[in-house]
Formats: C-alpha cells, sequence, structure tokens
C-alpha cells in the first residue's frame, strides 16, 4: 500500500541530505583542500597561490565573519579571525619573496609559515552546521517521521 506521508518524510529527509552533502563538499574542496595543500606546498610561490585563492574563497562563501560554532562562539572559531590570518600569512610570504629559495632564512621562513598554517582549523565542517543547522533538524525530524510511519504500518 502506497504511504503518501511515509514518502513524502523520505522525500524530505532524501533533499535536505542531498543539498547538506553537495554544500558540506564545496566548503571543503574550496577552503579546508585549500588550505590543506598550502601546508604542504614546496615553496613560496604554490604556498603563496593556494592561500591567495584561499583567501577569494573565503570571501565567495561569507566566511569573514560570523563563527562555526551555534552556541559557544570563541576566538578559536571566529571566521574573522581565521580571515585575518589567512591575510597575515599572505603578507609574510610577501616579504619573503626576495630571498635565495636555498637560503636558510627563506627555509625557516617558509616552515614557520607552515606551522601556522597547520594550526588553523579546517571550517568546513563547522561552517556548514552553523548555518545550516536548522536542515540538520529538519532532516533528523523528517527521518524520526519515517521511522514513525513505518513503524505504524
Amino acid at each position: 500500500m502506497f504511504n503518501f506521508r511515509l514518502w513524502l518524510a523520505l522525500a524530505i529527509a532524501g533533499g535536505i541530505a542531498i543539498f547538506l552533502s553537495v554544500t558540506g563538499f564545496t566548503y571543503v574542496r574550496d577552503v579546508d583542500a585549500l588550505l590543506d595543500r598550502a601546508q604542504v606546498a614546496a615553496d613560496r610561490e604554490d604556498m603563496l597561490e593556494y592561500l591567495t585563492k584561499l583567501r577569494n574563497n573565503m570571501q565567495h562563501h561569507g566566511m569573514t565573519m560570523g563563527h562555526t560554532a551555534v552556541i559557544f562562539r570563541t576566538p578559536a572559531n571566529d571566521m574573522a579571525l581565521h580571515y585575518k590570518t589567512v591575510g597575515r600569512i599572505i603578507e609574510r610570504l610577501e616579504g619573503i619573496k626576495r630571498l635565495p629559495k636555498y637560503d636558510t632564512a627563506y627555509q625557516v621562513a617558509l616552515d614557520d609559515i607552515r606551522g601556522t598554517i597547520r594550526e588553523l582549523p579546517n571550517p568546513a565542517g563547522g561552517w556548514t552546521w552553523a548555518r545550516w543547522w536548522i536542515l540538520f533538524f529538519l532532516c533528523g525530524a523528517a527521518c524520526i517521521w519515517a521511522f514513525f510511519e513505518i513503524s505504524l504500518s
């Protein structure tokens, strides 16, 4: 027998899950992946390219302000501070462009910058949750609704 309410609940849950998956993947691709690539970049030029793209993508996704947490907002999850840090790292990379690549100061500066990048969190998961928390809640509610529809049938 066709249960309209069951199929409606499953369609709502499925649609929301697909939307959240695509949105989360977009944030991971545009932000987290570039942050990870910048950390392991071989030289200043590659690192600068990744971080410049990262900064542009952060602007595009609105990650220049706000938090990656819904309730417990701290400096550790403040996107304005992370955005400012990325800008300062880019400035530091510009500052070492005149140093010879095989100079010790150049290598020490790159290693220090890599350490700074390593300490930055990957914000995609938290950003997805903080921006779309109501959809996570609705998806869970639709799944519970579908479960009750199945158990009552």
